[in-house]
């Protein structure tokens, strides 16, 4: 049966206790801090976009409400897991045990990132008919023409970013899954170390 909970990585950090953490995470720390940076990319991202889609003129149109509450939830979730990876890449252990703590990182990684797919692809087929020289509904409050060209932009920035966010979600669900299936191959959520080269 294969070692649980990384036990294979604490035997063979036993021998080398004189390097750094950081050394002796090698190659998984490297997983651990992109894991991490994806998750703040998305939790930058996701603001950004929530920011910009409650402005007063998109606030009006139904899909920029749809991709203010999207955001808003993705953002809350990326700052739970950007603490929770920074956590990981400190201690070294996950904050719910193992098993359960990368099945929740992978799965919520896909259902929120399809939400926000799904939100900012509304909000990009309504943000089309702003401006341009159609009129579909898109007024300000001025009523000016700069305005409306104003509020055009921070749609298209907000969509955008909205897509942003999906796309740290989607590539942080790649890493969470490599973790995944490491785990069900060998028990621990870092891959195996390479087999001594015999001569």
């Amino acid at each position: 049966m294969p070692q649980q909970n990384g036990g294979w990585a604490v035997e063979a950090q036993r021998g080398t206790t004189k390097q750094p953490a950081a050394a002796r995470r090698g190659r998984h720390g490297a997983v651990l801090v992109l894991l991490l940076l994806l998750r703040v990319g998305a939790l930058c991202a996701s603001v950004a976009s929530a920011a910009l889609a409650a402005s007063s003129a998109t606030l009006r149109r139904a899909p920029f409400r749809f991709l203010l509450a999207a955001d808003a939830i993705v953002a809350v979730y990326s700052a739970f897991e950007a603490a929770a990876a920074a956590w990981e890449v400190a201690r070294g252990a996950t904050l719910l045990p193992e098993a359960m703590q990368l099945w929740f990182d992978f799965a919520h990684d896909q259902g929120f990132g399809y939400m926000a797919l799904a939100a900012a692809a509304t909000a990009a087929r309504d943000a089309a008919g702003c401006g341009g020289g159609r009129d579909e509904g898109w007024t300000t409050s001025g009523g000016s023409g700069a305005a409306l060209a104003a509020a055009c932009v921070r749609a298209d920035v907000a969509v955008g970013l909205g897509f942003a966010g999906f796309a740290f979600l989607a590539l942080a669900a790649l890493v969470t899954g490599f973790r995944v299936a490491c785990f069900l191959a060998t028990g621990s959520r870092f891959s195996p170390p390479p087999p001594p080269a015999s001569y």
